[in-house]
C-alpha cells in the first residue's frame, strides 16, 4: 500500500471526483511515487461483499510540502483538492492514519460493514420469506454472516429468530393525523 512511507512527513486528505479514488490512487503512487492510503472495507455492493472505500471520494497522501507543491496534487486528474483551512492544506495529526488502519483491519476481520444500520430495540418488519409482513424487535446483528437476531411475537409467544439482514426494513413511524381537538394535519 505505502511501503515507501516516510515517517517524518505529514499526511493530508485529498478530495476526489465521484468514484475516482482508485484512479487518483494509481496516478499518485505510480507516476508521482507518493505514499497514498485508501482505506477499503468489505461492504455489500451490487449483491456481493466487496472491498470498497471506507470514505468515498477521500484518500490520504503523505508528502513533504517543501519538495512537492500542493497545486501539483490538486491538478492530478480525478482530484479536486487537498482539504484546506483558510486556503492552506491541513495536515492530519500524528497517529490518525494508524488509528484508521487499525479500525479498517478490525472491521474487515469482523466481516465488513453491515448493509443496514439497525440499532438494538428498533421495530422492524420482515419484507420477504415465510414470515413476510410480521413485525419484530431488532436484537443484534451477526457479523460476517449477513444475518440478524430479532425478537418475534408469533402465535402468542415471543421467540428469538435468526433472519437475513436483507429481509428486514425499519417499520415506518406512524404520522400524526391531528393536532388535537380534531384539527387535521395536511402533509
Amino acid at each position: 500500500m505505502d511501503a515507501f512511507q516516510n515517517i517524518d512527513h505529514p499526511w493530508y486528505v485529498l478530495y476526489t471526483k465521484p468514484q475516482k479514488e482508485f484512479f487518483v490512487y494509481s496516478l499518485l503512487t505510480d507516476r508521482m511515487k507518493l505514499p497514498v492510503y485508501l482505506p477499503e472495507v468489505l461492504q455489500k455492493y451490487r449483491g456481493k461483499m466487496q472491498l470498497r472505500p471506507l470514505f468515498p471520494r477521500y484518500l490520504f497522501v503523505q508528502l513533504d510540502p517543501t519538495k512537492m507543491a500542493f497545486p501539483v496534487i490538486n491538478r492530478t486528474p480525478g482530484a479536486i483538492k487537498l482539504v484546506s483551512f483558510d486556503g492552506h492544506p491541513l495536515p492530519l495529526r500524528e497517529g490518525v492514519i494508524e488509528a484508521i488502519r487499525a479500525e479498517v483491519e478490525r472491521l474487515n476481520e469482523q466481516g465488513g460493514l453491515l448493509p443496514q444500520n439497525f440499532k438494538e430495540g428498533d421495530l422492524v418488519r420482515l419484507r420477504s420469506g415465510p414470515l413476510a409482513g410480521l413485525e419484530a424487535v431488532f436484537v443484534k446483528a451477526l457479523p460476517a454472516r449477513d444475518r440478524a437476531v430479532v425478537l418475534l411475537r408469533f402465535l402468542g409467544q415471543e421467540n428469538q429468530v435468526e433472519v437475513d439482514l436483507a429481509e428486514l426494513e425499519l417499520k415506518p413511524k406512524r404520522r400524526r393525523g391531528t393536532r388535537g381537538r380534531g384539527r387535521r394535519i395536511r402533509y
